[in-house]
């Protein structure tokens, strides 16, 4: 199996997972930005009012600090709600990772990888991991303090010159800009 086909499955499957968040986060999401469009319409309109009473010249003046103010405003919440999305997102997979179905995914990824880059090839998992897949009678892995909070595997050729990282921080960081653009496209409907 090939090194793009192993990751396209592990991309695919942590897909499935990522719309269960996105769809829960959604909800969440919905509610921040309902609250944040009626804020910046109530401080447009309350520029707008303004505008009105003064000059044509301050009437533009105005409304153009509202429109930019309003602007300014929603990219901030966009940005929070972003960030708010990506936090939760690990939340969740700090959650995932308590259960078995974390050390199953875990272990399919690990044997596509070793078919990839051969079964004499290196495993290594957080501490944690190790010994909880250990007791589930998976012996070929080295545990790794380097692995990160969230998890996941990472996994060499015999050689060390191959190197697959199946980590969950390096999965998220890898579609980061592919999420943004869901909570982007989800805020702009």
């Amino acid at each position: 199996m090939a090194l793009e086909e192993i990751l396209d499955r592990i991309a695919k499957d942590t897909e499935k997972e990522e719309q269960a968040l996105i769809k829960q986060s959604e909800d969440e999401a919905k509610k921040i930005i309902e609250e944040a469009k009626k804020r910046a319409s109530s401080i447009r309109t309350n520029y707008e009012m303004k505008a009105k009473e003064d000059s044509d010249t301050g009437k533009r003046q105005r409304t153009s600090s509202a429109t930019l103010e309003g602007r300014s405003y929603l990219e901030k919440e966009r940005e929070k709600i972003e960030k708010e999305y990506l936090e939760t997102l690990r939340s969740k997979i700090l959650e995932l990772r308590e259960g078995d179905e974390y050390l199953a995914f875990l272990k399919r990824v690990i044997d596509d990888a070793k078919n990839a880059l051969g079964q004499d090839s290196i495993v290594y998992v957080e501490e944690k991991d190790a010994k909880r897949m250990k007791d589930k009678g998976i012996t070929s892995i080295k545990p790794a303090n380097t692995i990160g909070p969230l998890g996941g595997a990472i996994v060499t050729s015999a050689d060390g010159k191959m190197i697959i990282n199946l980590t969950f921080s390096e999965i998220v960081r890898n579609q980061g800009d592919r999420l943004r653009k869901i909570v982007r496209d989800y805020i702009n409907r």
